[in-house]
């Protein structure tokens, strides 16, 4: 495969069981995933993360990408102490969207779906850890989009 740049766009955030989760998506050939792609990675993303943490901050992301060959997801959730990201990578056809199945643990993500890792390491260091209070309204609010 050849790299090309993809576009990358932020999502609206979403609640999941108590969970606030920043959304992002990426297609190889499309501005967009269609919503069915995108409201199909909900079933992943619930899948996937914990209980809310007791007195943890409840933050994840997840990134939705379609390609040629099906559409990937990968979602990310902080642990209880903040500085450790927990991962777990999905794959689903394009027959049924959230018909998703792990995928296996030696993949991760692509180079695409690491720009957007990359930035929500980098905002939650920003606003997060490393800031005297954690502000996790700016944390909110800091995306990323572009093509990539």
């Amino acid at each position: 495969m050849r790299y090309a740049p993809r576009r990358l766009v932020s999502l609206p955030a979403d609640d999941v069981r108590g969970w606030t989760v920043k959304r992002y998506g990426i297609s190889a050939d499309r501005p967009r995933p269609p919503v069915r792609v995108i409201e199909a990675a909900r079933v992943a993303v619930e899948a996937s993360l914990p209980e809310a943490y007791d007195g943890a901050a409840p933050w994840a992301f997840s990134v939705v990408h379609e390609d040629a060959d099906g559409c990937y997801l990968v979602v990310g959730w902080w642990s209880p102490n903040r500085v450790i990201l927990h991962t777990r990578t999905w794959l689903s056809g394009w027959a049924d969207p959230a018909a998703w199945t792990p995928a296996g643990a030696a993949a991760t993500a692509c180079v695409w779906e690491m720009v957007a890792i990359a930035h929500e390491r980098d905002a939650w260091v920003r606003h997060v850890v490393a800031s005297a209070e954690p502000d996790f309204a700016a944390y909110r609010a800091d995306t990323v989009s572009g093509s990539f």
